[in-house]
């Protein structure tokens, strides 16, 4: 990902998208897009894509995530693609567990000079998977300001933001509990 040269803490060799894995940088970057125009979010926000994701939610930062990968991997002798790709032989990926207990999947990543790949594994502690458009949704209505006032209401909202900033289908409901409103309440938390 070439965003990784533009975001502090994400040093070579480590490839690591923290707009689709990791919750507190998105916080973050929401206070910093709420000053800039939406075309330029929006390109940014290409970043996530639309696929099912794992969304790290837990205490460590992107800096000391990377560290602690870059750590693990120097300490099995993996500084080179080749030798990440022996390493992970005959798999495509292999996990290791960070300080805080979460697990991340580490796999050969496209460029030579950032060729360690990691996010979070699926399930691991700290982790919620949630779809892409999804969490683009929520982002959008945060950096929007929107306050929740009621499904119905918000509904139209979510719809109207889903259609005329993100180029997504409207959503029929938002179910207690669960997709956009499960998340929704999860970046509302401290």
């Amino acid at each position: 990902m070439n965003a990784n040269e533009k975001i502090p803490g994400i040093d070579p060799p480590v490839v690591f998208n923290p707009y689709k894995h990791h919750l507190g940088f998105l916080k973050t970057r929401i206070e910093k897009w709420r000053q800039q125009e939406w075309a330029d979010i929006e390109k940014e926000l290409l970043n996530i894509g639309n696929n099912l994701i794992d969304l790290y939610c837990g205490e460590l930062t992107v800096d000391e995530i990377s560290r602690q990968c870059l750590t693990f991997a120097e300490n099995n002798h993996i500084t080179s693609p080749e030798e990440l790709a022996s390493w992970l032989k005959p798999m495509k990926f292999r996990k290791t567990e960070l300080s805080d207990k979460s697990s991340w999947v580490i796999k050969q990543g496209m460029d030579t000079c950032r060729f360690l790949h990691i996010h979070p594994g699926k399930y691991s502690p700290f982790t919620l998977r949630v779809r892409g458009t999804t969490l683009k949704t929520v982002v959008a209505l945060k950096v929007f300001k929107i306050q929740g006032k009621g499904s119905g209401e918000i509904l139209g909202i979510v719809n109207k933001i889903r259609i005329k900033n993100l180029g997504l289908s409207p959503v029929k409901t938002l179910e207690k509990g669960k997709g956009i409103d499960r998340l929704w309440n999860i970046f509302n938390s401290p």
